[in-house]
């Protein structure tokens, strides 16, 4: 006697019924809902982030995240890559040269930093993120090769505004500005209503890098300009 189809075995026709280019679209929407809720679950702190509050919040199973991520530590790491899956490329954009000046890459790096600075979420994440590197070392390696990336990144940029810069020069420079940008970024959170203004911070800062990267001639001429 032939035993009745039960709910699995109609699951799986039903699955074998949609075309496979569809099921793949299926598949990469279900993984970004689920790296959204993800984000979402981490920036309400890291020391309550599970897979199930994560799988709650995108609206699946427990067994759908475990099937995409595996286990808690690479759901986080997917996560943290995926936000950064715009910056990182954009910042290799700019240290390899997008604008006729290097200043004008430099400028826009620092502007579209600030635009992380201002954004309360993306502060949020990075604290709730710095904070789990420092228990978990698989997260705590990829936040090193992240800030690796950035400061070379960084140096890049540096080098083209200013190419008679040794390398321990456009490591320490580097090393200043990411240290500028990040530390914005924890102050600002932690700002009262009486800190300055971050649109004044930004534009004091952009002329400070300048007026450190800037070659020596173009300072003293800046210099001799603001004298006469």
């Amino acid at each position: 006697m032939t035993k009745p189809a039960g709910p699995d075995h109609e699951a799986d026709d039903a699955a074998a019924a949609v075309p496979s280019g569809v099921r793949a679209a299926q598949s990469e929407r279900r993984r970004a809902d689920i790296l959204k809720a993800s984000a979402d679950v981490l920036a309400e702190g890291y020391a309550d982030f599970s897979l199930r509050k994560v799988a709650a919040a995108a609206g699946v199973r427990l067994n759908t995240v475990q099937h995409h991520f595996g286990d808690l530590d690479s759901l986080v790491l997917a996560t943290v890559e995926s936000l950064l899956g715009r910056f990182l490329p954009r910042m290799r954009q700019l240290a390899a040269g997008q604008y006729d000046s290097p200043s004008d890459d430099l400028m826009v790096f620092l502007d579209e930093a600030w635009v992380a600075i201002r954004d309360t979420n993306i502060r949020t994440f990075s604290i709730e993120v710095w904070a789990m590197g420092l228990h978990r070392p698989s997260i705590g390696q990829l936040v090193r090769q992240l800030y690796t990336e950035y400061r070379n990144s960084v140096a890049a940029i540096v080098h083209r505004v200013n190419p008679g810069l040794t390398d321990t020069e456009l490591q320490t420079l580097a090393m200043l500005i990411c240290s500028w940008t990040e530390g914005a970024m924890v102050t600002s959170h932690w700002s009262d209503g009486e800190a300055p203004s971050l649109s004044f911070v930004s534009l004091r800062m952009k002329a400070a890098c300048l007026a450190l990267i800037a070659p020596a001639e173009n300072a003293d001429q800046r210099r001799l300009a603001r004298q006469a």
